[in-house]
């Protein structure tokens, strides 16, 4: 379901809303009409009424703003730590091979509480869309090749496989596995999606750009049919997983639009605005060009001003990424790729 363009970029890193009204100003001027503001744990717990701030400045200056468990549980994206997980080990996710997982498991009672009043949480605050951010089971890139499946076998998780397949998990053959884990994926988001749109606000996903049935979701269609979502995308970031751009950001764009038309959901693209190496800062431009001629017109960056603020995704000239961006958003925002 195709909308006028959207433009919008995630904001982290800064909680003193003196120094976020400077980079409001910014934000605007760099044509942007939706902001996602992360709110982690550690928000939730020690800067709530400071998110609720920033959302009602950025709400004021006339953005749609959408609220990110950054990190939440460890099972959506994000560079932060989670308490959660610390806090209760009994529902943490448990890997294949025994060890314990730095993550919550999606099927334990508790981390499905938490969430609810993570929601509430975010309604309270001012959201206007709540933004599911690379929603998976624990996943090791590095190690990827670690387990043939990756999928986890914690106490909750073995007792719903039993009552789905009336069988041990331990006895599961690998589609089973998947299946089981790419359902479980899909129950919590709908669950969430649910819930959220009883509370008045939109729904959005990206999923990370991964289809390799033993580590990711490979069947998409499940996600984008989620009755209570409306805006479906992933984030395929070209230069972190080393892809050629024009097939990397075509195919992926490509997907979402069939699946958003298919399901009447809104495309989303999100540009990588980060760790950009110097000299490579112009394929921003040609990324959004991509993934506008495959029928994308709502468009994200992750993040603001190039990402200067955080040492280990910074870019290497994080102006030159910032201000590419905003030159590209203008274009759009004025029609001038019509």
């Amino acid at each position: 379901m195709q909308n006028a363009i959207k433009t919008g970029i995630s904001y982290f890193g800064n909680r003193n809303p003196r120094h976020f009204i400077s980079d409001l100003e910014e934000i605007l001027t760099h044509n942007c009409n939706f902001i996602v503001h992360t709110f982690s744990e550690n928000d939730q717990q020690f800067y709530k009424d400071t998110i609720r701030e920033l959302v009602s400045l950025s709400k004021d200056a006339g953005l749609e703003c959408h609220l990110d468990p950054w990190g939440v549980g460890r099972v959506f994206g994000g560079e932060t730590y989670s308490s959660l997980a610390l806090r209760n080990i009994d529902a943490c996710q448990i890997l294949p091979d025994g060890d314990i997982a730095p993550a919550i498991c999606f099927n334990h009672p508790k981390f499905r509480g938490f969430m609810r009043a993570w929601i509430d949480d975010a309604a309270e605050i001012g959201a206007d869309v709540l933004f599911w951010d690379e929603p998976h089971f624990f996943i090791d890139l590095k190690e990827k090749q670690r387990f043939d499946v990756w999928y986890c076998r914690c106490d909750a998780c073995t007792r719903k496989f039993h009552d789905s397949h009336s069988k041990d998990i331990f006895d599961a053959d690998r589609e089973s596995l998947i299946r089981f884990r790419e359902d479980c994926v899909v129950e919590f988001l709908s669950e969430l999606c649910d819930y959220t749109h009883a509370k008045g606000m939109k729904n959005a996903v990206c999923l990370l750009p991964i289809k390799d049935a033993s580590i990711g979701l490979s069947d998409w269609s499940r996600v984008a049919a989620i009755s209570n979502l409306d805006i479906f995308g992933t984030d395929p970031y070209w230069m972190f997983f080393n892809e050629d751009l024009r097939a990397f950001v075509g195919d992926f764009s490509r997907d979402v639009v069939q699946l958003c038309q298919q399901f009447q959901k809104e495309p989303q693209i999100w540009i990588q605005a980060y760790k950009i190496a110097a000299g490579r800062e112009e394929e921003l431009q040609e990324a959004v060009a991509v993934a506008y001629s495959e029928g994308v017109r709502n468009f994200a960056a992750w993040s603001y001003y190039g990402n200067a603020y955080m040492s280990y995704n910074r870019s290497d000239s994080p102006q030159r990424v910032w201000d590419i961006i905003g030159d590209v958003y203008g274009e759009l925002q004025r029609g001038e790729w019509e």
